[in-house]
């Protein structure tokens, strides 16, 4: 999409450039978090330490780095994605969305060590597995650091995308059918995880790309809108 000269003047372009990164980590997140669903041997923490290393040895070792590989960019993406929902909520629901968005960046924050703990277990299986590595991996996911992370991460993410769907299709920022698409991603996770259901991941997928698509249309059109703005 090329840009006018106003769009690149000295006062214009760097507000562009983050409306830019905010819609493209909107879009970008959900698109590549199917192929890393897709690819991850163990996805949604199947089991005990013995069936996740045994999963992972039994995977392709490519395929396998692919998916964290795929994670490792997520990292990064997931926080700036759920920063623009919250950017184009905030005018019209401030609370919702100041809520919301600060349940998104506590809950992705996590994330970076759910993708290390994904490469431990790549490499224990790499390693041969073993009753002692399967005991460390128990302890290591379950100890005082994994343990809280993980259970910030399950609860603050789920509960942000439902008041996020809500701020957005309360003000009217997009479409209603878009909001409550965002919102649905965190109940269809919840049935996924426990039933371990690995098809309604794709669905989440899918499902918050759909919804995502009208809230990126959203932050570029905005991107010169600068009474309305409230982009840092």
């Amino acid at each position: 999409m090329s840009l006018t000269r106003s769009e690149l003047s000295s006062d214009s372009a760097p507000r562009v450039l983050r409306h830019a990164v905010y819609a493209a980590a909107m879009l970008l997140a959900p698109i590549l978090l199917l192929p890393g669903t897709f690819l991850n041997p163990a996805v949604g923490g199947i089991g005990a330490g013995a069936a996740n290393i045994a999963a992972n040895a039994a995977a392709d070792p490519t395929s396998n780095q692919l998916h964290i590989a795929i994670y490792l960019v997520e990292t990064f993406l997931l926080p700036v994605s759920v920063l623009g929902l919250t950017g184009l909520a905030l005018r019209r629901s401030p609370w919702l969305a100041t809520i919301g968005g600060g349940l998104g960046l506590i809950g992705w924050l996590p994330w970076s060590a759910l993708v290390a703990q994904d490469d431990l277990t790549f490499q224990m299986a790499q390693s041969g597995g073993g009753p002692q590595l399967v005991d460390l991996w128990n302890r290591f996911t379950t100890d005082g650091t994994m343990g809280p992370l993980t259970l910030v991460y399950v609860i603050c993410h789920l509960a942000a995308y439902i008041v996020l769907g809500i701020a957005l299709g309360r003000g009217r920022v997009i479409p209603a059918w878009a909001a409550w698409a965002l919102a649905l991603t965190s109940p269809i996770t919840i049935i996924a995880f426990p039933t371990h259901v690995r098809e309604l991941l794709y669905v989440v997928s899918v499902v918050w790309f759909v919804g995502s698509v009208p809230a990126a249309m959203a932050v570029w059109r905005n991107r010169l809108d600068q009474p309305a703005s409230v982009y840092p």
